[in-house]
């Protein structure tokens, strides 16, 4: 119903109240079977537990709780095969990871690069954080889509074995959605496998 009483929210920790199951579908990242779930300003854990009654026993459902209030998970975690994982030193750290990922192999991104191209007048309208750079797109395995303008990052992927295909998204700093954001995968080949103990 989305009631105002709903985000009547302890602004230290902006997420709405549990008076009703809440998040956008970007508050969740899928690895196989098991979703890492963001507690966020677009999510509070009751749809979090909502998520996984509907899920029922072919899905877990990870909370990820206290470590990025902004918005969704895909500037925070990427999940770029089995096994590796790309994550923001700005929000996680070894410890704060979500233990299902302690499992695999993490690389941290560096810091975004040509964040200056933006002028102020852009920026006052932007959503986005600096981050939403390090948002990325995996196609396959061994082939992952980033931001044309972080060198590092993409100098990082290829040196852990991925292809990258640079992409030039003009506004996703302004729009606050990056590869991943505006992508939509119709069609799987494999199977749904369980990549977690």
């Amino acid at each position: 119903m989305l009631l105002d009483s709903l985000f009547e929210a302890d602004l230290n920790r902006p997420t709405p109240l549990n008076d009703e199951p809440a998040f956008d579908a970007a508050n969740v990242l899928r690895f196989g079977r098991d979703l890492i779930y963001l507690v966020s300003a677009t999510g509070n854990e009751l749809g979090g537990h909502w998520l996984q009654a509907i899920l029922g026993d072919k899905f877990r459902v990870h909370f990820l709780k206290d470590v990025y209030y902004g918005s969704h998970i895909d500037s925070t975690i990427v999940a770029l095969r089995p096994g590796l994982a790309l994550c923001n030193p700005g929000r996680l750290s070894d410890e704060t990871i979500p233990a299902i990922l302690k499992q695999w192999k993490i690389i941290y991104s560096p810091p975004m690069e040509n964040t200056d191209r933006y002028d102020g007048d852009y920026l006052s309208k932007s959503i986005g954080s600096d981050w939403i750079d390090m948002n990325a797109f995996s196609i396959n395995p061994n082939l992952v889509v980033v931001d044309h303008n972080q060198k590092s990052l993409i100098k990082l992927l290829e040196t852990n074995g991925l292809d990258v295909v640079p992409l030039r998204l003009r506004h996703s700093k302004l729009l606050g959605g990056g590869p991943h954001c505006v992508t939509l995968d119709i069609r799987r080949r494999g199977t749904l496998d369980r990549y977690f103990d």
